[in-house]
């Protein structure tokens, strides 16, 4: 211990410990006089992920319900402290958290058991009676709307052009050019060719500049990587429609997503149908089809699969 920071002011040692206000579990680590820093961080480990550590797992199955829910069961994820939110439903809490302790710990796993649950696959739809009761569905009554995470959208576009690359592993890719390396580098999104192939990868795999966050993905909530964030912003402005209408990447893949369905498919309505089966999962109705053919005649198929990419359908998750 140093007096008021003081190098040369040295107290008492300080060994080595946890925190004593989690129950069930002594705040010593056990380890021998002798111990390397390996050590520590090993018992620091297993102190952590001890059974009897209740924090841990359900810290870790709230996340995972807040990223499909966008709203965990515990609204605070980074705080279960007295300062902290309630579960708002504490036996699913202490359930899920309990099952995926004793069970095969995958999160794989914790993800399929929480989308195949009757509450996940409900509709978002309102139903006034259940509104008057519970308007802000803390009850889980119907699905949240949700959007697409800023990364989603990005994938979610390559993929509509048929240029999504689903390699696993490997290095990561950038889309940036530096300017000025030998001294204070300059991160140009601007400059950068969305033509590039190595940039069709997953959005996961995207080089971070925490200093100078991407100007496209910070427009649709991406989180700022120079903080850590709990909880992403959910928001709806202009900004993000002009992003997603003139940004050099929509631009370029809305013209191969043309010619991936020009090749695919003969005449107007086929092509429109094929458009917005890859755009949307499903198939148009009619009314829409006749909406789309007649906006393809008068502006073409690059400029109708721009406008499908601009969907609320396309970026909203119902």
């Amino acid at each position: 211990m140093l007096s008021r920071g003081s190098v040369e002011k040295p107290g008492a040692e300080v060994a080595p410990g946890a925190l004593r206000c989690v129950a069930g579990l002594p705040g010593e680590l056990e380890l021998p006089a002798d111990h390397r820093e390996g050590d520590r961080r090993a018992a620091l480990a297993r102190w952590i992920t001890d059974p009897a550590n209740a924090l841990t797992w359900r810290s870790i199955v709230n996340r995972v319900w807040q990223y499909h829910f966008g709203r965990g069961l515990v609204e605070t994820p980074n705080d279960f402290g007295r300062m902290g939110g309630l579960p708002s439903h504490p036996e699913l809490l202490d359930w899920l958290a309990a099952t995926f302790r004793d069970g095969p710990q995958s999160l794989k796993w914790l993800h399929r058991l929480v989308v195949t649950s009757a509450t996940y696959r409900q509709q978002s739809s309102e139903r006034p009676e259940a509104s008057r009761l519970d308007a802000s569905n803390t009850w889980l009554w119907r699905m949240n709307r949700r959007k697409l995470e800023a990364e989603a959208v990005r994938d979610s576009i390559l993929s509509a052009s048929g240029n999504l690359d689903l390699r696993m592993g490997g290095p990561s890719f950038r889309d940036f050019v530096v300017e000025k390396p030998e001294h204070s580098p300059h991160y140009e999104y601007g400059l950068h060719d969305p033509a590039d192939p190595a940039a069709r990868r997953r959005t996961i795999y995207r080089w971070i500049v925490r200093s100078q966050p991407q100007p496209f993905l910070t427009t649709l909530d991406c989180a700022d990587p120079s903080m850590q964030v709990a909880r992403r912003n959910e928001s709806a402005s202009p900004l993000q429609a002009l992003a997603l209408l003139n940004n050099a990447l929509v631009i370029r893949q809305s013209r191969d997503f043309a010619l991936a369905v020009a090749a695919r498919v003969d005449g107007d309505r086929p092509r429109v149908v094929e458009a917005h089966r890859r755009a949307l999962g499903r198939l148009p109705t009619p009314a829409e089809t006749a909406a789309l053919a007649g906006h393809l005649e008068r502006h073409g198929l690059t400029n109708l699969c721009r406008m499908l990419l601009n969907l609320n359908e396309f970026s909203f998750v119902d």
